[in-house]
């Protein structure tokens, strides 16, 4: 994607939509967002110099996750700290993206980037527990279909690991730090995850619990007060695990100098199910930062402005948690290896 084109083209449809976005027309200027995460959804800043607002585009895949959280914008934002929606853009803006939302603009940074994070975290542990339980998404969401606690972390993590997969593999030629003895590896360890959730008791229940699905630092915004705002809801579900939320919130804390202290917190009150599938959920996240990250690595091939950073940062994450990983879990056939 040509970032200066692109934000050219949102910068042209703002000014089109000026009065509808409350911005001065002549003023308005498109600035792209990169996301760490990856590059499936396109996001910008849009501002006139005095007002800020932010837009996220979708292609057709991704755009009944955006038009839910559209669905449910206004309570979330009264209820579970999300921004408040400000338009919804229902045209092709940008070249195979033809839905989006326009935001109120946060003036705040990433809870990664908050000097001291942990009164933050507390709250948003705290905020959990009341989205978790929410009986109102529930019914505005619904339960499709019955769903085990087991095939949610199949659909969160290992289907996900596939898609990741092969993606790496059609991009395999930019890929020379990984042999062709870790691919295989790669997937040997899915059918040892998977086969993991199948047989462990506490994830054979039915998945009810309202989730979030993608609680990184990098989608909690905070203000100087210490206000946060919840961002990228587009996984919200009914039919999810409690314990991926909460194991994604407190991954930056796992195996630091904190993690005795929130290991207690857990056991006094969250069940011990549940944390007992949290230690999994930590194993499967580790494995995110080494498979994930390949394919934003072959992806970044078509974002040639932050092509290297983008590249370098992935390629740094993936080695450091392979190492880890294999010291921590070992032989992929050890799925039973105790963990914590």
């Amino acid at each position: 994607m040509d970032l200066k084109l692109a934000e050219a083209q949102v910068t042209g449809w703002a000014k089109k939509y000026s009065q509808i976005l409350g911005l001065h027309k002549t003023n308005i200027k498109a600035i792209y967002i990169h996301n760490p995460g990856g590059f499936v959804n396109q996001s910008f800043r849009l501002s006139d110099g005095e007002t800020s607002l932010h837009v996220k585009f979708a292609d057709d895949r991704r755009a009944p996750h955006l038009k839910q959280w559209a669905s449910l914008n206004e309570y979330l934002s009264k209820n579970h700290h999300s921004p408040r929606l400000i338009h919804e853009v229902a045209e092709e803006v940008l070249p195979g993206f033809r839905y989006g939302l326009v935001f109120e603009y946060i003036n705040g940074k990433p809870l990664e980037d908050v000097a001291e994070p942990l009164p933050v975290v507390q709250e948003v542990f705290k905020s959990l527990k009341r989205i978790h339980s929410d009986t109102y998404i529930k019914k505005v969401l619904g339960m499709k279909e019955k769903t085990t606690l087991s095939e949610a972390f199949v659909a969160e993590y290992i289907s996900r690991f596939e898609e990741d997969l092969l993606i790496i593999r059609s991009g395999r030629n930019l890929l020379d730090f990984v042999s062709d003895e870790s691919l295989d590896w790669f997937y040997s360890e899915l059918q040892a995850l998977k086969q993991m959730v199948s047989q462990l008791h506490c994830f054979q229940r039915q998945a009810a619990d309202v989730v979030h699905n993608d609680l990184n630092w990098q989608n909690i915004l905070v203000n100087n007060q210490n206000h946060f705002w919840i961002i990228d809801w587009d996984d919200l579900t009914a039919a999810g695990d409690a314990a991926m939320d909460y194991t994604v919130l407190l991954w930056p804390f796992y195996r630091s100098e904190e993690w005795p202290a929130w290991k207690n917190k857990m056991a006094l009150v969250l069940d011990k199910e549940m944390v007992e599938r949290m230690s999994v959920y930590f194993r499967a996240k580790l494995l995110d930062d080494v498979i994930d990250v390949l394919a934003d690595y072959v992806e970044a091939e078509g974002f040639p402005d932050v092509k290297e950073a983008a590249q370098l940062q992935a390629k740094e994450t993936h080695l450091c948690a392979f190492q880890t990983y294999r010291e921590r879990y070992g032989d992929s056939k050890n799925w039973d290896k105790p963990i914590g």
